[in-house]
């Protein structure tokens, strides 16, 4: 196989691995914010026009809230789609927007590492402590952090890989339509 023929599979074959990941994040998103809708609406039907609320919706709806936005803050890092200012963005030379978005991407891994650690802190310290109606451990609640942390970093990494390839398709999301 010629060098760039094979350049070109390993770019095809990464780009897809990373697509597939994400495209599985944005599926699993669109089932934690249609869960998180219906629980919401079920307890405010049942607070206010039944008078008998459920005991665990506010815990359960919390932790999708939390799964929910770390996972699309994830899946927001790998299609380019988080806040960015490009006032001076948009004057810079092209190989200079080529380093800045390099050195964004290692900032990005170094914030989402950081979460994933003190993540990780977090759940130790509240290991053996349970929501009060759900009993679930509160470790749910950090066990987010680190998973989209990682995911966070993954995709900041992948993201600085594939800049090296010519041709990537920064097609919008399903989250901007």
């Amino acid at each position: 196989m010629l060098p760039l023929a094979r350049e070109m599979s390993m770019k095809v074959l990464t780009e897809r691995i990373f697509d597939a990941i994400n495209q599985f994040t944005e599926w699993l998103c669109y089932l934690l914010l249609t869960t998180l809708v219906v629980i919401v609406t079920a307890q405010v039907f049942l607070r206010y026009a039944l008078h008998s609320p459920l005991s665990w919706a506010e815990e359960i709806a919390l932790l999708l809230l939390v799964w929910f936005g770390m996972l699309a803050v994830a899946v927001a890092v790998y299609r380019h789609t988080h806040i960015a200012i490009s006032v001076v963005w948009d004057r810079l030379p092209h190989f200079a927007q080529h380093i800045v978005n390099i050195g964004v991407e290692l900032l990005i891994i170094f914030f989402a590492l950081n979460i994933c650690i003190n993540a990780e802190i977090l759940i130790k310290v509240v290991h053996g402590q349970h929501l009060p109606a759900s009993q679930f451990s509160k470790a749910w609640l950090y066990y987010p952090l680190q998973f989209g942390g990682a995911l966070m970093a993954f995709n900041a990494f992948g993201n600085i890989v594939l800049e090296h390839f010519p041709g990537r398709d920064h097609s919008i999301s399903n989250f901007e339509v």
